[in-house]
């Protein structure tokens, strides 16, 4: 009971970010654009060790959030332009150049303030284990009316996610969809990578969507493997985190990658065993 009551506040964080990055996550694999989650994490993590360094504020304070918010805001301007603008080079180009510059502004701000080594690495793996109830109901709350968007609003979205490597995102009302999908999961990370890190965000996106995408090409089912199989990997990861007192977030991206990993192999044996 002891274990339960203290695992339970990581567990119910990881389950609600799982929930939003889950069902983005299949979208993004469905665009091509595998590293816009890292590259808009990267680019609110920015935004709020600016505000941590030259504004003076706190890391959880309301200023380091609308800071780091208004970072991604500016971003998803300009990544919902990039297939009607940007015509020489792949949209993943783009995002990966993007990702770079942000990773290297960040480690360069760092670098003025104190213990900067010790943000960093707080940036990249987060402090999941260390959760705590009043931040979780409020990711809660900002996490359901994201859901709830994409729920009035899913049939514009998975057109024009289908609609990705097909034709061209053209016309004004594409754009600003196109948009609004940016903002949301801006948002999402925006309030998420302080608690969760940047590795795990971009796990909880990419890796249960891409094993739902080894099963089924249908959203529900892809959508209901997704949490299932993110679901299965938080619980082990916590267990391996606890248990052998490993550091919680980079336990739970390795039981995401070790359950991807062993399902692919065992899919590709089946595949040659069949032939």
């Amino acid at each position: 009971m002891d274990i339960i009551l203290f695992l339970l506040p990581p567990f119910t964080a990881s389950i609600l970010i799982l929930g939003v990055l889950g069902y983005l996550g299949i979208h993004v694999l469905k665009r091509e654009i595998i590293f816009i989650d890292i590259a808009l994490a990267q680019i609110a993590a920015v935004g709020a060790t600016f505000a941590h360094v030259f504004l003076g504020r706190g890391e959880d304070s309301l200023a380091a959030y609308l800071t780091a918010f208004g970072f991604t805001v500016l971003a998803s301007l300009f990544f919902s332009q990039i297939d009607r603008r940007i015509k020489q080079i792949s949209h993943e180009a783009v995002i990966g150049v993007t990702y770079a510059i942000a990773a290297s502004a960040s480690l360069f701000i760092l670098a003025m303030a104190a213990g900067g080594d010790v943000h960093v690495e707080h940036m990249l793996t987060g402090s999941i284990l260390w959760a705590q109830w009043p931040d979780i109901f409020s990711i809660a709350f900002l996490f359901g009316l994201v859901g709830l968007f994409h729920i009035i609003f899913r049939k514009r979205f998975i057109a024009l996610s289908d609609k990705y490597g097909k034709e061209s995102i053209r016309t004004n009302s594409d754009v600003w969809w196109d948009f609004l999908f940016y903002i949301s999961l801006g948002l999402v990370i925006t309030f998420s990578v302080k608690i969760a890190g940047v590795l795990v965000i971009f796990a909880f996106l990419i890796i249960p969507s891409t094993f739902s995408a080894m099963f089924s090409s249908t959203w529900m089912s892809r959508i209901t493997l997704a949490w299932a199989v993110g679901i299965f990997s938080i619980i082990s990861g916590l267990a391996l985190s606890y248990f052998l007192d490993f550091s919680c977030g980079p336990s739970i991206v390795s039981a995401l990658g070790l359950t991807l990993i062993i399902t692919a192999s065992i899919q590709a044996i089946r595949s040659r065993t069949k032939q």
